[in-house]
């Protein structure tokens, strides 16, 4: 009987450990499930973020162009002057602060290559420019095309486009809308 005693106390300490080893495995998992899920969430919540401010930045170069129209027709001008930037492939980009600061011709400049980096200034009321703070990841090229209706060009495209990288990923939001010349 001394023998059968043994033989169950050594099953008994390797099964302990089995279930030691298995207990260890299941709390592991079910750490690190809530800690991946968390994760993502977070990450989904960055990117969500980014995606928010692009559509902001671009629906605001939007309301700029159709302010300039809106002052040029108040003004007696043309209702696209001051945008000649804006035509064509590289299209332009739009400074939105130093437009109010400094007048028309400071505000809007041609893209050539590639757009600069829109910056954030948070010291000075924390807004978006392109003189002052440090460089975002965002890029905003605005593109205007006039559309020619039967000899008419009383319609123009705006093509907003706000890109970024993110994780060697390349992102963009377009925001595209059409104005008239409505005097």
């Amino acid at each position: 009987m001394g023998i059968k005693n043994t033989n169950n106390r050594k099953r008994n300490s390797s099964f302990t450990l089995l279930e030691t080893m298995i207990a260890i495995t299941i709390l592991s998992f079910t750490i690190l499930g809530p800690m991946e899920l968390a994760s993502k969430s977070i990450q989904s919540v960055m990117v969500f973020s980014r995606q928010t401010t692009a559509s902001y930045l671009a629906q605001e170069a939007v309301e700029f162009i159709r302010n300039i129209r809106d002052t040029n027709f108040i003004q007696g001008n043309n209702w696209l002057a001051g945008l000649n930037q804006c035509f064509g492939a590289s299209g332009c980009y739009v400074d939105i602060p130093t437009y109010f600061l400094s007048g028309l011709s400071a505000a809007i400049s041609s893209c050539g290559a590639k757009c600069p980096f829109i910056k954030y200034d948070a010291a000075n009321g924390y807004y978006y420019n392109y003189a002052v703070g440090q460089n975002t990841i965002f890029r905003r090229k605005v593109k205007i095309t006039k559309i020619n209706l039967n000899g008419n060009e009383d319609e123009a495209r705006i093509d907003v486009t706000v890109s970024w990288k993110e994780r060697d990923r390349d992102n963009s939001f377009v925001v595209e809308e059409d104005i008239f010349n409505w005097k």
